[in-house]
């Protein structure tokens, strides 16, 4: 089973920002899109989400023999695809409890009650290691981001999607925060799952067992490495 990715072309008012991307992502396998700044590991994992302000021109991605090209967020995100965002938002007005339960709705296609989510969530959140009275607070407004991180990470525990896309999720976070967070990672990952760490540090590499490091250089894959040849990779593409 896998997530499939043929001839991607993406542009932004005519300008050309992905070019010609043909990458596979199998379960029980993980991924490191590795890449400098504006060499669009963000943009490929946006589109891939269906971003409005992206144009793809030309594309094919199929998910387990289905494709995607038609289909809104909301309909992805129900085929297995989750995006952690670098830049996680703020959203007054929703409580998170509610946002947790709208979602788990949609994605399960239940009508859960308020006194069954409860039950549901109250042991997963405790997993994470955050208050409950998290969730009565409006939707990342006023969380560290080290708590926003657990948050997306409480996201993965309670949809268990296939396919995920960590938009660098180091950003932000010290290092014992950091590791803390690879190590809950490291638990989640199984043989019903992937992980795609997009990122320009090698800390992360160091920390996750990855099965394939994929190099995006002026908006086209430029190489594909083992994680044994990382050195090779930061002396031939980082350190010019």
């Amino acid at each position: 089973m896998m997530l499939e990715i043929n001839d991607l072309s993406v542009s932004v008012e005519e300008k050309k920002i992905l070019k010609n991307i043909n990458l596979k992502f199998e379960l029980w396998k993980n991924y490191c899109i590795l890449g400098k700044n504006w060499s669009g590991k963000s943009t490929l994992a946006l589109t891939i989400m269906w971003h409005p302000n992206y144009k793809v021109d030309t594309w094919s991605v199929n998910i387990e023999g289905l494709d995607v090209l038609e289909m809104s967020p909301d309909k992805r995100a129900k085929l297995w695809i989750f995006l952690a965002f670098q830049q996680i938002p703020e959203i007054e007005g929703v409580k998170l409890f509610e946002f947790l339960r709208n979602i788990y709705n949609t994605h399960t296609w239940e009508n859960t009650t308020f006194l069954k989510f409860k039950d549901i969530i109250i042991p997963l959140i405790q997993e994470v290691w955050l208050d409950k009275e998290f969730l009565r607070r409006d939707l990342n407004v006023g969380f560290s981001w080290w708590e926003k991180r657990k948050i997306e990470i409480l996201q993965i525990k309670l949809l268990k999607p296939k396919y995920i896309f960590l938009d660098e999720i180091d950003s932000w976070l010290d290092v014992d925060a950091f590791k803390s967070i690879t190590k809950m990672i490291g638990e989640l990952n199984n043989q019903e799952n992937c992980f795609v760490f997009i990122t320009h540090h090698f800390e992360i590499i160091q920390n996750i067992d990855i099965d394939e490091v994929i190099i995006l250089n002026n908006w086209e894959i430029k190489d594909r490495w083992d994680k044994k040849l990382i050195e090779k990779i930061k002396k031939e593409w980082f350190e010019k």
